[in-house]
């Protein structure tokens, strides 16, 4: 079980620094993925204290609060992506509105 532990986090080390050393993020960014790191190395290393925090929020198990934390962040996260996406379609259509008003008076 020591072995898969380490692998764990290993594994998010790494995924977490190749994310979390990007140029692109901002600081706040950068402090929610390090927290983020830490609590999925706590709920590794001592799963009893994931535990806990799930009794205290009336969840059975720290596995499953670990599961609807994640479903929570990634309803969050696709909705921002969702938002972006959607901005930039606006964007694109009103630019492409523009450049056709400006053939259209050119000719």
């Amino acid at each position: 079980m020591f072995l898969l532990d380490l692998f764990l986090i290993a594994l998010f080390s790494v995924a977490f620094l190749a994310i979390g050393l990007s140029d692109r993020l901002r600081t706040y960014k950068r402090l929610l993925i390090i927290g983020l790191y830490l609590t999925v190395v706590i709920m590794i290393i001592a799963p009893s204290v994931a535990d806990n925090i799930a009794k205290l929020v009336s969840v059975e198990y720290g596995s499953d609060l670990a599961v609807y934390v994640a479903i929570a962040f990634l309803v969050m996260s696709f909705s921002v992506v969702y938002a972006r996406g959607e901005r930039q379609v606006r964007i694109t259509t009103r630019l492409i509105r523009e450049i056709a008003i400006k053939d259209v008076k050119k000719t």
